[in-house]
């Protein structure tokens, strides 16, 4: 079952070798984290499934590399991944941009397919982080006192008051959606998949 899918058809890895000394872990927990049980347990086994997994780096994450085949993804992530497609019974086009989901208990990670080669991976958990320790709940200061001018800043696309900071590392980008402040979602990846705001296209 695709969890949390259609969160990722709104949706809008930091750089361990952009230089300075490694951030802070930026992330702001959330009353419902600190007061809901269930959520706090559903947090627990997330993180637990992605624990060894590492840093998001400019080569991709948790044994996926960006330029791998779907395939190749799939079995490197430690757990399942589903498209649309697969969740009604059918078969993706390796050709077209499609996306793949993890199913749970990781409920916010998705990759960009284009060309049946990774393009990009996307975040909505706070669970996976840069090496510099930014993701999900950090807040945009931090990021842009850690990479100073390396850091470029455009509005949202589709919502003009989220403004997108992102940081380039060779061919690899890492863009940071900034929501009052604070990181809401962010993705990694490689040009042309990284640049769509709309996942695919």
């Amino acid at each position: 079952m695709v969890m949390r899918a259609s969160a990722f058809a709104c949706l809008a890895l930091l750089l361990s070798a952009c230089g300075g000394e490694p951030a802070p872990d930026t992330a702001e927990e959330t009353p419902a984290e600190a007061l809901d049980p269930a959520i706090a347990a559903a947090a627990a086994a997330e993180a637990a499934a992605l624990a060894t997994c590492g840093a998001v780096t400019a080569e991709g994450y948790c044994g996926i590399r960006f330029g791998m085949t779907a395939e190749a993804a799939a079995a490197a992530f430690p757990v399942q991944l589903e498209s649309y497609e697969i969740a009604s019974g059918e078969t993706p086009d390796p050709a077209r941009c499609h996306e793949l989901f993890a199913v749970e208990p990781v409920t916010g990670f998705s990759l960009l397919v284009e060309n049946n080669a990774v393009g990009r991976v996307d975040f909505l958990t706070p669970t996976a982080r840069t090496s510099n320790g930014f993701g999900v709940g950090s807040k945009a200061g931090a990021i842009r006192a850690a990479f100073g001018a390396a850091v470029s800043e455009t509005p949202s696309t589709y919502e003009p008051e989220i403004t997108d900071l992102s940081v380039a590392q060779g061919p690899t980008k890492f863009v940071f959606e900034i929501d009052d402040d604070i990181v809401r979602s962010w993705r990694a990846g490689v040009a042309p998949s990284i640049d769509y705001p709309a996942h695919c296209g």
